[in-house]
């Protein structure tokens, strides 16, 4: 990764060549969207938008051919973030762009991969189906379009975590990590959330959808805060192994545990009391 990073940091042709490459190659085109935003984090929007330009000609082909606009929306999307990111230093502020662009990017999927929603819709009802639960079309078109809204917004989050990492590593080691464990929502951005939920789940059926994707932002705060805590308690790294492993096969039950601490941390500044013990 150290030497896939430096490679593109050459210059603006070595930059424009690993994206190019990378970005119509359905399994590695993710790499091209990390290249992008590296070049923007470290760069700026004016040397990032050249580099993205060029990336667009043949993810737009590779969009046009198969019908999903999923990588166009990422590579955008992540864009974006990296270049809110650079201007406002600010990971909170990050992570409340990263809902309203998730919350965009899936009603482009909704109206643009009509086929493509269709598809999964079917899947969806079929998979109800065997589970003997009854669901109708419009309530699994909400969910899919709202899970896709969620996964949008963690993939991009993901990525420019991943060019913010190379960021650190190339011009500012130990940067990122300083960064992550730090996260923390202050109350104002938490109090909005709670708000929205409380919304979402008293109108349901109409706003219904978009309760995974505001869980978003604190789940990467409370993951910031579990990195912390290993780290300051000077734990293995096993803990971390052991506690993503927890969250793949629990995810129902660390999920809200997650959200829960970062909502703790927002109100009680949770670091800062365990750091005064």
């Amino acid at each position: 990764m150290r030497a896939l990073a430096e490679f593109v940091m050459r210059g603006r042709a070595y930059a424009i060549g690993a994206s190019v490459v990378t970005a119509p190659l359905p399994l590695v085109n993710w790499i091209s969207t990390a290249i992008v935003s590296l070049v923007i984090l470290r760069k700026g929007g004016g040397e990032g938008g050249l580099v993205l330009l060029w990336t667009l000609l043949p993810l737009g082909g590779l969009v046009y051919l198969s019908g999903d606009p999923t990588p166009l929306i990422a590579i955008l999307g992540t864009a974006s973030l990296a270049l809110i990111l650079r201007v406002t230093v600010s990971w909170e502020f990050t992570l409340a762009a990263a809902v309203l662009i998730g919350g965009v990017g899936s009603l482009v999927f909704q109206y643009t991969a009509t086929d493509l929603l269709v598809t999964f819709v079917e899947i969806y009802l079929e998979y109800s189906k065997s589970m003997a639960v009854s669901v109708s079309e419009e309530v699994a078109r909400n969910a899919i379009v709202g899970f896709f809204a969620m996964g949008q917004a963690y993939a991009m989050l993901a990525l420019l975590v991943l060019a913010r990492w190379w960021q650190s590593m190339l011009y500012n080691p130990g940067g990122f990590q300083k960064e992550f464990h730090g996260l923390r929502m202050t109350p104002r951005l938490s109090t909005v959330i709670v708000l929205l939920l409380v919304l979402c789940i008293a109108f349901n059926d109409l706003l219904g959808r978009w309760i995974p994707l505001l869980t978003v932002p604190l789940i990467f705060s409370g993951l910031g805060i579990v990195h912390w805590m290993i780290k300051s308690k000077e734990m293995s790294s096993n803990w971390l192994v052991a506690f993503y492993l927890l969250l793949l096969f629990f995810f129902q039950f660390v999920y809200p545990l997650l959200a829960s601490l970062a909502l703790m941390d927002s109100y009680l500044d949770l670091r800062k009391r365990m750091d005064a013990t």
